[in-house]
């Protein structure tokens, strides 16, 4: 599952991974992702780190889930060790290439 606040940026991603079982989730808030993590039960998350100008919502996700891999797809550097301090690994968003691999390898696991 990808959480972005830019419909544009999901956009580009749908049309990239149309072929895969991937949900897309415009969210502006918290509360909106978690609405839809929990609607959509994800076993991996691309999380962005800002859902509105500015903010920080994306730390705040990762830490009120469990047992869901998360990959933040943050270009915020100054961000970046807080979330290596949680585990959790920073994908480019532009690397299509390793998000195809991270959604096949998942994707294998539960076959």
């Amino acid at each position: 599952m990808f959480i972005d606040d830019r419909g544009a940026i999901l956009g580009s991603l749908q049309v990239a991974f149309s072929d895969q079982d991937v949900a897309f989730a415009e969210c502006h808030s918290v509360e909106d992702a978690l609405q839809a993590i929990e609607k959509y039960q994800p076993e991996v998350i691309f999380l962005d780190h800002s859902l509105t100008e500015g903010g920080d919502e994306g730390l705040e996700i990762a830490d009120q889930i469990e047992g869901i891999k998360i990959y933040s797809t943050t270009t915020n550097n100054r961000i970046t060790p807080e979330y290596q301090k949680r585990g959790i690994e920073n994908v480019d968003k532009s690397d299509l290439e390793k998000f195809g691999s991270i959604i096949t390898s998942g994707q294998k696991i539960k076959k």
